[in-house]
């Protein structure tokens, strides 16, 4: 699987969170909701139902975030402020993992057993070529990108501070006040991160 991530020059995974949680997840790493929900820490969650059935998994996703749950989620919450994790790439073959070709919560997804979603095949699959859609090539995907922009990695385990690389921002206001809180994490201001991809008109 390592071989196969660096074929591809995947560089990192990347989670969204309101910013209200950075604090807590720079401190203590990115914990499952399941674990959250009967612990002491005070976090807020973005979807409460949970609907891909998977409480013990945190969500990321390949090199960009899902846009399309990014871009609903902010419109849903105006008044809310939002951040990008970086996370180590090692993640992808050092924690128990599973990979969802579209959006975890989505029945065709859920209708495959979880085991039947690991392995270094699962991951190949969310770069394959999707019947009744372009080729990668033609709308031009990145190769460490998935082809499906909605693609996401279930990781069923803690992700640790230390695997945290950094975080980028909205403004270069709050990039500099982390800068400034925090050391050993990166922080950088880069508004492609809440953006959508260049292919996104074929995935309307």
């Amino acid at each position: 699987m390592k071989d196969f991530v660096e074929k591809k020059g995947i560089k990192y995974l990347v989670h969204f969170t309101r910013l209200e949680n950075l604090n807590s997840i720079l401190e203590n790493g990115l914990i499952p909701r399941n674990e959250l929900e009967s612990s002491a820490i005070d976090s807020t969650f973005n979807d409460e139902p949970r609907y891909d059935n998977c409480k013990d998994a945190l969500c990321c996703s390949v090199s960009h975030p899902n846009y399309k749950m990014f871009y609903s989620l902010r419109m849903e919450n105006p008044d809310v402020e939002w951040c990008v994790l970086g996370i180590k790439k090692k993640v992808l073959w050092e924690k128990d993992c599973a990979f969802c070709i579209e959006n975890a919560a989505k029945n065709s997804v859920t209708s495959i057993p979880v085991d039947e979603r690991k392995g270094k095949d699962s991951l190949e699959k969310l770069f394959d070529e999707i019947d009744g859609f372009p080729k990668r090539e033609d709308l031009k995907i990145p190769d460490n990108f998935p082809t499906n922009p909605q693609a996401e990695i279930l990781v069923f385990d803690k992700i640790e501070p230390d695997d945290i690389i950094g975080v980028c921002f909205q403004n270069e206001d709050r990039k500099n006040e982390y800068k400034r809180l925090y050391n050993g994490f990166k922080f950088i201001y880069n508004s492609d991160f809440f953006s959508y991809r260049k292919d996104y008109e074929h995935w309307r």
